[in-house]
């Protein structure tokens, strides 16, 4: 059947208040007259026109007045306005009427506009197929295109300036291959098959294909796809939205895509999915991503669930591939506007299918906004692969990589990669979320090259460990920070540890978190800037060359250091914890600028296994513990280099317990000291030991052993030694050796060509066995009393020891001139003791009681209260005098000399067995003497008030 509304005709429901209904339809309708529904005002109560059939024909001359007209033929095809006689065929060929040919239901572009243009809403329904070949300005309107199947198809531009309103029904696809355009108008799309903003022609530019609405794209068909292709999406007021709620769906975003406003595409899948119907992969093939200021653009493909699924089929992650164009892709993302990708893929354990997010082409971002991958996972989820060659970022971006994959490694670098960041910030790391559990795989996985030329550049992760054992290389340009943290959580793995393989430093590097492992070798250059600073440890297994500043700071841990090379500015500083060490293993060359050397935590243990260089400066090593496992030389001067006098270099150790292992020479310092920390005992060598090991001044100026007011132990042989063996200060570097503390206790040999001075404001103490020696210089001991049962001697210098307490015991001394003294206290020697002075012996005390052998050139034992030589001693002067003066003496041993004075102000007693022979004079003055030994001298005079005893006095 045919239904016609000729020119002219009019059918008329309209009412004073509302508009009424009118249908008309036909198999075949032909409308070219006018329809009135409009009711007094027709955008609030106008009222609806249906105008279907299955061939359905709008003519020019149509006029339909209402709020609502629906369109409804089989087909229909929206041209341009004028007239095209071949769309009309005869009739039934008894009349002279026209039919629309077969296929042929079609409005006209203009029919619409004019009924638009009254604000009303155009409903145009086709059980198969909407083609829109002509431009159509929806005006103020609404125009809703609905088709049960085979989808819509838009080759004209549907534009409003008054922000009219499309909306799109299909029951299956949707392609738009030109603009719509309604400002902050409405576009909604609803389609169950795939949606596409394309051109037919691919290679149109990007700013030609304008998208500008408000509004929802809604995709809902299983294994479909929405795509872009070079195209302008401008998101107005509340944004364009384009959501799909299908398990597997597939995004293909190709070529130029520019944003304004705000733009989401998003596939969210709600718990419950399971692995297998959330599988099909996204595709961003996109060369450019483009957003103007303050534009927003959310790429979201979420699948909520955490179930897992472990099958090795041919279903892939629901990931992302990023392909870009021709290995390319770029952002160019203006100020204030932001670019985030939310992802999270279907917790498939396969390992047959890669990883679900492919990073496979190079990077180039601008702009001064930003960029964030957010990759989420649960416990089976992956994470993605960088296989570009390059990311380059500029203009002040701030581009993120950021990942939550847990049981899996986050990303995995598989190709060498060159990051340049110049005037921007690159962050690649994983970070926490909000499920309260631990990372156990790594941040970072590669061993392939990695060069980052400039910018600011954050790797690694919080609660995770990264691997990347390549060549990393910082450039002079970069600002680099690796992180390894280790979680607060009682749920959070421990010892999360950055490994790397060789490492160069030409611009700013810092390490932090808990550990950091150097397989390889660390080069810092010039104007390179190295901070390592962890909670942890810090391991160098190779070379570490500093010709830069840097700077190891470990809070909470250790290190362990291969062969150090500093040219510039060095600072190493731990805090071991308990079972914790750190270790020295290679050489030190430290060329220039002091280096200092340092654990602060109480017990702490720094092992020492290389030789030091120190070429001018201070080097300071500082632990409770030091121990030298080799044998080591720790000096001044570099080898290879010719030595300059006028550098200064300083050593200090300081330590609470020197051990030695092996051996320790210190050579060449200007000045060199062993000190107590922290206001402690210090301890060298190692207690018990019957290996005793040495410690070893060479060519020092100023050598020196102290403790303050704390104790000194000596436990090793120390030695000092110059480059000849000249007593004279200006024959090498070498003056001797100072050691200063409260007590005083040496358990081995003390060697110095030099001098030897110690001073303890207590207590010296040297144990039996030992010896104290200055081969060509003076040995000085201070102290408030003096227990020493070890040998003090000088070959060819003076000795002195001075007590100012109670008492001094001392057993074989020997040198050029020996004095002893004891002024407030009692001097003792020891039975089988031997003082010996080449020149002279002086000894003064409060008090004497010499057990064993004194000899010299001359011998004055002076004690202001008593004096008594024991019978096992002797006191021999050869060549000279010998002279006892006391307030009272007792006289049990030998005397023998050239000429003896004994003087005492009260009683002189010599025993019965005693011996005095003076080869000249003997003089005995005492107010009292009772002479029961025997007494002889070449001249004899007793000058005694009171004399008597049954012994001799004689002169020969």
């Amino acid at each position: 059947k045919k239904t016609t509304l000729e020119k002219g005709s009019t059918i008329n429901v309209s009412g004073k208040e509302k508009g009424g209904r009118a249908i008309v339809w036909g198999d075949i309708a032909l409308i070219d007259g006018n329809i009135n529904a409009q009711g007094s005002d027709i955008a609030k109560t106008g009222g609806f026109v249906e105008t279907s059939g299955h061939y359905l024909f709008i003519k020019d001359n149509a006029i339909v007045d209402a709020k609502e007209w629906l369109l409804d033929p089989d087909e229909v095809s929206i041209n341009n306005g004028s007239d095209n006689e071949s769309e009309l065929v005869q009739g039934r060929g008894d009349t002279p009427d026209k039919v629309l040919a077969d296929g042929k239901n079609t409005v006209n572009n203009g029919t619409l506009s004019a009924a638009l243009a009254k604000g009303v809403g155009v409903n145009i329904s086709a059980t198969n197929k909407i083609n829109v070949n002509a431009d159509i300005d929806v005006k103020n309107g609404t125009l809703t295109l609905y088709t049960e199947k085979n989808g819509i198809k838009i080759n004209g531009n549907i534009t409003s300036h008054q922000n009219g309103n499309l909306t799109i029904k299909s029951g299956s696809w949707v392609d738009v291959h030109k603009n719509i355009t309604l400002g902050t108008g409405y576009l909604n799309i609803t389609a169950k098959d795939s949606v596409a903003f394309e051109g037919e022609v691919k290679a149109r530019s990007a700013a030609s294909a304008q998208i500008t609405a408000q509004g929802t794209i809604t995709l809902t068909g299983e294994k479909k796809q929405f795509r872009l292709n070079n195209v302008s999406l401008n998101g107005t007021g509340k944004g364009l939205n384009i959501i799909s709620t299908a398990g597997n769906h597939t995004h293909i975003l190709t070529g130029e895509i520019n944003i304004s406003g705000n733009v989401t595409i998003n596939q969210t899948l709600p718990n419950g999915y399971t692995p297998w119907c959330a599988s099909s992969d996204s595709h961003w093939n996109v060369s450019a991503l483009n957003l103007i200021e303050n534009a927003h653009f959310t790429f979201i493909k979420y699948v909520t669930s955490n179930r897992s699924y472990p099958n090795n089929d041919s279903r892939s992650f629901a990931g992302v591939h990023f392909n870009g164009l021709n290995n390319e892709m770029s952002f160019n993302i203006a100020r204030n506007a932001k670019a985030l990708f939310k992802l999270k893929p279907a917790e498939r354990t396969s390992n047959n299918k890669g990883l679900p997010y492919k990073f496979n082409s190079n990077i180039t971002a601008s702009g001064e906004g930003s960029v964030l991958f957010d990759m989420h996972a649960n416990l089976s989820g992956k994470g993605a692969e960088l296989k570009m060659s390059t990311i380059n970022i500029s203009g002040g971006i701030n581009f993120t990589l950021q990942s939550h994959v847990r049981n899996n490694d986050a990303f995995k670098i598989t190709k060498n990669l060159t990051i340049n960041a110049t005037g921007s910030n690159f962050t690649l790391k994983q970070t926490a979320d909000d499920y309260k559990n631990g990372y156990p795989a790594r941040a970072i996985n590669t061993t392939s090259d990695l060069t980052i030329l400039g910018g600011n550049v954050n790797l690694g992760g919080q609660n995770s460990s990264s691997n990347l054992t390549g060549n990393i290389t910082i450039g002079e340009a970069a600002n680099v920070t690796l992180e390894a943290y280790n979680g607060g959580s009682s749920l959070d793995y421990k010892d999360r540890t950055t490994t790397f393989g060789n490492l160069t430093v030409k611009g700013n590097l810092s390490l932090v978190g808990a550990k950091t492992d150097i397989r390889g070798n660390l080069s810092v250059f010039e104007k390179g800037t190295f901070k390592g600073v962890t909670s942890d440890s810090l391991s160098i297994t190779g070379t570490f060359t500093n010709d830069g500043d840097s700077e190891i700071n470990i809070s909470q841990g250790a290190v362990n250091l291969g062969n150090i090379t500093n040219n510039k500015s060095l600072s190493i500083t731990t805090n071991a914890k308990n079972g914790q060490k750190s270790i020295i293993r290679g050489d030190i060359i430290n060329k220039k600028g002091n280096l200092n050397i340092t654990d602060n935590n109480s017990n702490a243990e720094i092992e020492i296994a290389g030789n030091i260089s120190q070429k001018e400066g201070n080097l300071t090593i500082s632990s409770d513990k030091i121990n030298i496992t080799q044998q080591i030389t720790i000096k001044k001067g570099i080898d290879g280099e010719s030595s300059v006098p006028d550098v200064t270099a300083n050593l200090t150790i300081k330590t609470k317990k020197l051990e030695l292992t092996k051996d320790l020479n210190i050579s060449g310092f200007n000045k060199a000291e062993i000190v107590a920390k922290d206001n402690s005992d210090l301890i060298i060598g190692n207690t018990g030991s019957t290996d005793a090991k040495k410690v070893s001044f060479n060519q020092v100026k100023d050598s020196k052993i102290s403790a303050g007011n704390h104790n000194v132990t000596l436990n090793s042989k120390v030695e000092t030694s110059g480059s000849n063996d000249s007593a004279q200060d200006s024959s090498d570097n070498n003056t001797g050796l100072t050691i200063a503390a409260q007590n005083v206790k040496v358990n081995n040999n003390i060697t110095s060509n030099k001098t030897v001075n110690i001073t303890a404001s207590e207590n010296v103490t040297t144990k039996a066995g030992s010896t104290i020696n200055a081969t060509n210089g003076k040995v000085s001991i201070t102290t408030k009393t003096g227990d020493i049962k070890g040998e003090v001697k000088s070959n060819s210098g003076n000795v002195e020891i001075t007590a100012n307490g109670d008492t001094l015991n001392v057993s074989n001394v020997s040198g050029n001139a020996v004095t002893i003294t004891a002024d407030k206290g009692k001097l003792t020697t020891q039975a089988g003791s031997t003082i010996n002075g080449t020149e002279s012996v002086t000894t003064s005390s409060q008090s004497g009681d010499i057990g064993g052998t004194i000899s010299g050139n001359t011998v004055n034992v002076t004690a202001t209260d008593s004096l008594t030589t024991q019978e096992s001693s002797s006191i021999t002067s050869s060549n000279g005098q010998t002279t006892l003066t006391a307030k009272d003496g007792s006289i049990a041993g030998r005397i023998n000399a050239a000429n003896v004075t004994l003087n005492t102000t009260g009683t002189l007693t010599t025993v019965e067995g005693s011996d005095i022979n003076a080869t000249g004079t003997l003089a005995i003055n005492a107010k009292n003497a009772k002479l029961d030994g025997t007494a002889s001298g070449d001249r004899t005079a007793v000058n005694a008030t009171n004399a008597s005893g049954s012994g001799s006095v004689t002169a020969e």
